[in-house]
C-alpha cells in the first residue's frame, strides 16, 4: 500500500476563468479591448437598425455620443465628490 501523508492541503477557492477575465478587464489593455468591442457592436447595431438610411445611422451615432459624454461627465463628477 502507498503511504498517505497526514499533511493537510490548503484549498483555495478559485473560479478559474471568471477571475482571470475580471482581472484582465480591469487592466489597461482589457479596458481598451472592451471599448473597441463595444464600439464595434454599437456601430453594427446602428447599421442594422438604420438599414440604408444614412440620416438614421448618423442620428443614432450622435445620440450615443451625447449619452456617452453625459455618462463620462457623471462618472468624473462622482469621483470628484468622493
Amino acid at each position: 500500500m502507498a503511504n498517505k501523508s497526514n499533511k493537510k492541503r490548503s484549498k483555495t477557492k478559485s473560479n478559474g476563468g471568471a477571475d482571470r477575465f475580471k482581472s484582465f478587464m480591469r487592466s489597461p489593455s482589457g479596458i481598451w479591448i472592451g471599448t473597441i468591442l463595444l464600439i464595434a457592436i454599437l456601430l453594427s447595431f446602428n447599421a442594422l437598425v438604420a438599414g440604408g438610411s444614412l440620416e438614421i445611422f448618423l442620428g443614432l451615432n450622435a445620440l450615443e455620443m451625447i449619452i456617452a459624454a453625459i455618462v463620462i461627465w457623471l462618472i468624473l463628477l462622482r469621483r470628484r465628490t468622493e
